[in-house]
């Protein structure tokens, strides 16, 4: 069973599902911009049966608290640590989607004692040119206004990345974007500037990467794998939501690396 729980960290509180045996190392699961941690729960679901999973919502989405503003995803990954602390935890697994990947990769190189493996979904590493398009589609948010033309504007930026394929994760997608309306235009003001290639240079730890071909950071994925030919590449289904869409597909890539690292 998955549950879901607070924890009180020096910044705010923190909403998080968990499962999983808990003399286990944990799995702590970074979601991407505009989703929130629930977009995890069927992977969770399947991993829990082996694995002690941890899945947060970031400050700005879900049930966790509204951080100030923010101009670099490290301040991210910052607030994550600060939960990973506050749950007493020590060692961990870092797994991220889209920005939750770059947030794994620069905690795998800044705390390679803590962090066991590095797991990154749509990792972001591209070329300047590659990162003009993403510049220009995804830059800021669209906030509440009286002719609630707002909703119509997020339904289709979310259809159109796949939530199409199916109306109950359209809908969960669609109430995580609303509620993160504000954040989501902070992550995408610096995470096109966030200066991955430098992180995964320091990644030590056994890495997967692990994306859907038709992921719109696939590219991304791509570029890091040929950065990092020792890791790990599994490809997957799911658009930019292989989490809820191929939870088989995650959850059996997940199993087999981490048993291949050591940790079966």
């Amino acid at each position: 069973m998955i549950k879901k729980a607070y924890v009180d960290t020096p910044s705010g509180q923190i909403h998080y599902y968990y499962g999983g045996p808990a003399d286990q190392t944990p799995i702590i699961f970074m979601h991407q911009n505009v989703s929130g941690a629930k977009t995890y729960l069927p992977t969770l679901t399947q991993l829990a049966e082996k694995h002690h999973c941890i899945a947060l919502d970031l400050p700005g989405f879900g049930g966790s608290f509204d951080p100030p503003e923010f101009d670099s995803i490290s301040r991210l990954q910052e607030y994550t640590l600060e939960f990973i602390d506050a749950l007493g935890i020590q060692e961990f697994h870092t797994f991220g989607n889209h920005t939750g990947a770059a947030m794994a990769a620069e905690m795998a190189s800044l705390y390679p004692d803590r962090v066991k493996t590095c797991m990154m979904m749509g990792a972001t590493l591209l070329t300047e040119e590659q990162a003009v398009p993403f510049r220009e589609t995804f830059s800021g948010s669209v906030g509440p206004s009286h002719d609630a033309a707002y909703l119509k504007i997020t339904w289709d930026y979310i259809y159109k990345l796949g939530g199409n394929l199916d109306l109950d994760n359209m809908n969960d997608e669609l109430s995580a974007a609303l509620r993160a309306w504000k954040v989501r235009g902070m992550i995408y003001r610096c995470v096109w500037d966030y200066r991955f290639d430098l992180f995964i240079q320091g990644i030590k730890c056994p890495t997967l990467l692990i994306c859907a071909p038709d992921d719109v950071l696939y590219i991304g994925h791509q570029n890091t794998a040929a950065a990092l030919p020792h890791a790990k590449v599994v490809d997957v289904r799911g658009t930019n939501f292989e989490p809820y869409f191929d939870p088989d597909g995650v959850s059996r890539g997940i199993i087999e690396f981490l048993a291949d690292s050591g940790f079966a």
